[in-house]
């Protein structure tokens, strides 16, 4: 039932007169101020009937007493008070009875969410992964770009991005709690509606805020919904919204003024700005009108221009390893509608792929919620992550830059000077490719306005002055900010991309576009671990990788072509590998043999080491352990990656057990020699003993067999006799050593002591990761003749002479 409207008698509206000349306000802008129209306080000041809620605000605004302006009699007031503001007792049982009157229209309203790609709506509550919010917002912080550098991550030798691992976190239901009005800020995509959703369905059900009311409001369609009578009252709103759940207007008056009621305003940026302003303004005077009330106001961070007078702001945390991992888990049984076992089956799969090295660019994206939907929509059609990571990074690209705001019919204001979404994409690989060249993953604003600058000169259709472009450059940069997120602010006036790896995929992006000269520059970066990714992204982008991967293999072998030592080295590489009965391509045998070489012991640079030390007894054990510089396990990724798995070959495996022997006694040495750790000094002596063992049982030849069952005679008793072992291996271990690189040059041609200094092992190792990552990106290439590929696998691993020859 509506409720009763109310007079103003005529000593209350000479009241009001005063009032309104004392505020020197008009009756249009206290219509104005109130947010409604002006014929309601028209019918006020002449005395006529007005709604008991318009009544009551109007005269709220002046100061006044509605009661005594209405002219009520003492008993009168009596009662009207008690009807809006009952009792505790009645209160609650008023706000039990409303929440559920209104129970419905909140799970209608934020009981499910329609996900991008998928046909049916999924229930929120099966979906929702709890979030942290950090009470620092990232752009606010006053740091430097050196005090951030400190915060970076290290993995696989390479710098990557922390999200806010250095700022103090908070649950996000906690934050609502400790906070009466908050303004939750956050990047596209990373679940700030989801979250209000979440709180009002959690509130409705009585499980978060038992004494409030929930009240959901996207302001995008209360801005649009209000437009047609150009009304802009969120009272008026609620109001219509509870009264389609029958709910009496009188009632809401009561809950908003007591401060019952959990508002939760959704989207502020995306009002549309023919109406923002007013939007504010009403947001402004609704809050402060009715401070009683809890309030959450979700806004994009880059938006986040106007504050609101006791908000406090805090910024949605990216995802961190547990939260991924249960919002996988419950991604494959609600959305992809599995059963729950298989479901977490697959979550798990998912999860210890996603951990994978291979895997680090997509863990970058996976702590965004919107990307970590999208991969998991890839995964869940072959149970693995693509091969080609360009797809997916476009597929990114095509959410955050037009998407993603098309499913909620956004239309942002375009300020770009008609940038179309091909420029934008060639302005931020501009910015990607210079700042990447400098080794800058941290910029500070200026010089993303001045490069900026510098590409807007480039388009003709554009004709600014210097100060125009100044501004055009500021207003790019917030913008792309803004719309897409892909530029973030990490600190006050410090950007980044906002993930490293769409950074690299746009670098490769620029290359691609000129690649003559990108091209040129990329192969001059063959052996620096960060540009790795690159080189994988430019080959899988180009349409023709000819090019690209000659460069490449001509600048690898120019690493090793004046080191006459390592030019030996590679001829014998090719004399061994040749000797070989095999049907495997020989390059993968080259490399098969230089893994072995890498393995065995470095004495004379070992020896150096050991002599500079100047060890205590205390330390000598954790020296070892920390320049400990072989491994067992051998590692074959080159020879993997040319031709897989290479199946058993008695030659190769007889090779790679004596390779084994040779490190184990050379490690023997160094324990002995650098700890008095008998029990590590026997770990070494069992590997040696067992490594022999299986090289000896894999000899054909008898003589040698002979010579290697004589050596391994001289070897003392190793159980219950570790003291003596120690004392015979420190007065026998390196003559016996010698002994057994002898047999192993002359019966296999392997175990040389190349005595390669420092610097040429380094070179080594980078030649060796430098022709793997040529195999790798060979293996990726979107398009290569099968002339260039049987060129490059044909000299892989060659010295210089014999790929001038292999050319002939």
């Amino acid at each position: 039932m509506a409720s009763q409207g109310l007079r103003a008698s005529p000593e209350g509206i000479k009241a009001a007169k005063t009032a309104l000349t004392d505020k020197t306000l008009s009756q249009y802008k206290l219509a104005a101020a109130l947010g409604i129209t002006r014929q309601p306080v028209s019918k006020f000041f002449a005395g006529e009937s007005v709604s008991r809620s318009c009544f009551v605000q109007i005269c709220q605004q002046l100061g006044l007493s509605w009661q005594k302006v209405a002219g009520l009699p003492e008993d009168m007031v009596t009662e009207a008070t008690t009807k809006v503001q009952p009792k505790s007792i009645d209160l609650d049982t008023l706000v039990r009875k409303i929440r559920q009157q209104y129970q419905d229209k909140i799970l209608d309203q934020c009981g499910t969410l329609q996900m991008l790609d998928i046909a049916q709506a999924i229930s929120l509550l099966d979906i929702y992964t709890h979030v942290n919010v950090l009470e620092e917002l990232t752009c606010q912080q006053w740091l430097e770009i050196s005090d951030l550098m400190q915060d970076l991550s290290h993995e696989s030798n390479f710098k990557r991005l922390p999200g806010g691992s250095h700022q103090r976190k908070l649950p996000g239901l906690e934050a609502v709690s400790r906070y009466s009005k908050l303004m939750v800020l956050g990047k596209p995509g990373s679940g700030k509606t989801t979250f209000l959703q979440y709180l009002a369905l959690a509130c409705s059900k009585g499980n978060f805020q038992p004494q409030h009311i929930a009240i959901f409001i996207k302001l995008k369609e209360f801005a649009e919904d209000v437009q047609e009578n150009n009304q802009l009252n969120l009272f008026k709103y609620i109001s219509q919204e509870f009264l389609s759940c029958s709910i009496e207007e009188e009632s809401i008056v009561t809950i908003l003024t007591e401060g019952k009621a959990l508002i939760l305003l959704d989207g502020l940026d995306e009002v549309p700005s023919d109406n923002s302003e007013r939007v504010l303004r009403e947001i402004r005077r609704f809050t402060q009108f009715y401070y009683k009330n809890q309030f959450a106001i979700a806004c994009r961070i880059a938006a986040q221009q106007y504050r609101f007078q006791g908000f406090t702001e805090v910024e949605i945390a990216d995802f961190n390893y547990e939260q991924v991992e249960a919002f996988v888990k419950k991604w494959f049984v609600a959305v992809a509608r599995k059963s729950k076992e298989d479901g977490e089956a697959t979550g798990n799969l998912f999860i210890h792929q996603l951990n994978l090295p291979e895997n680090q660019q997509i863990r970058e994206l996976a702590i965004t919620p919107i990307l970590l939907h999208l991969i998991c929509l890839v995964f869940q059609v072959k149970a693995e992550f693509p091969s080609d990571l360009t797809k997916l990074y476009e597929q990114v690209l095509n959410i955050l830059i037009v998407r993603w705001d098309e499913t909620k019919g956004v239309k942002r204001h375009n300020v770009y000077l008609n940038l179309t979404i091909n420029i934008k994409k060639k302005l931020l690989s501009q910015i990607a490719a210079i700042t990447f060249e400098q080794g800058n993953y941290l910029f500070t604003q200026a010089q993303i306005q001045q490069i900026t600058i510098q590409y807007l000169k480039t388009l003709s259709y554009i004709k600014i002055d210097a100060i125009q472009l100044q501004q055009a450059s500021e207003v790019v940069l917030k913008q792309i900010e803004l719309q897409e997120g892909l530029l973030i602010e990490r600190a006050r006036g410090i950007y980044s991309f906002s993930h490293l790896t769409l950074h690299e995929y746009f670098v490769s992006k620029n290359i691609v576009d000129s690649p003559d000269r990108g091209c040129k520059n990329l192969v001059s970066h063959i052996t620096e671990v960060s540009w790795r990714n690159i080189f994988l992204l430019t080959v899988s982008m180009l349409s023709n990788a000819n090019k690209i991967l000659g460069l490449m293999k001509c600048q690898i072998d120019l690493l090793v072509a004046n080191d006459s030592k390592i030019q030996d080295f590679l001829i014998w590489l090719s004399e061994k590998s040749i000797s070989v009965s095999t049907n495997y391509k020989a390059a993968a045998i080259r490399a098969f043999y230089l893994v072995c070489v890498r393995r065995t012991p470095a004495e004379s640079l070992f020896a150096h080491v050991v002599r500079t030390a100047s060890l205590t007894t205390e330390d000598e054990d954790s020296f070892y352990r920390q320049h400990h510089v072989f491994v067992h396990t051998p590692s074959y990724e080159l020879e993997y990656a040319l031709v897989g798995n290479i199946a058993f070959n008695s030659d190769l495996a007889l090779d790679e057990f004596l390779t084994s022997t040779l490190t184990c006694a050379g490690e023997l040495d160094f324990a002995v020699e650098l700890t008095f750790n008998d029990a590590l000094v026997l770990d070494h002596a069992h590997a040696l003993s067992i490594a022999f063992d299986e090289a000896l049982a894999l000899v054909l030849e008898s003589e040698f067999k002979q010579e290697m069952q004589k050596l391994k005679k001289q070897l003392p008793p190793i159980e219950n006799y570790c003291r003596q072992f120690r004392y015979w291996w420190q007065a026998n271990g390196k003559v016996w050593g010698e002994q057994l690189r002898s047999l192993l040059i002359k019966y296999r041609n392997i175990g040389h002591d190349w005595q390669f200094n420092k610097q040429q092992i380094e070179l080594l190792q980078k030649y060796y990761e430098a022709n793997k990552l040529l195999v790798d990106c060979l293996n990726s290439a979107a398009n290569v003749t099968p002339s260039v590929r049987q060129e490059i696998e044909e000299t892989l691993l060659l010295g210089i002479t014999e790929i001038k020859n292999a050319k002939i």
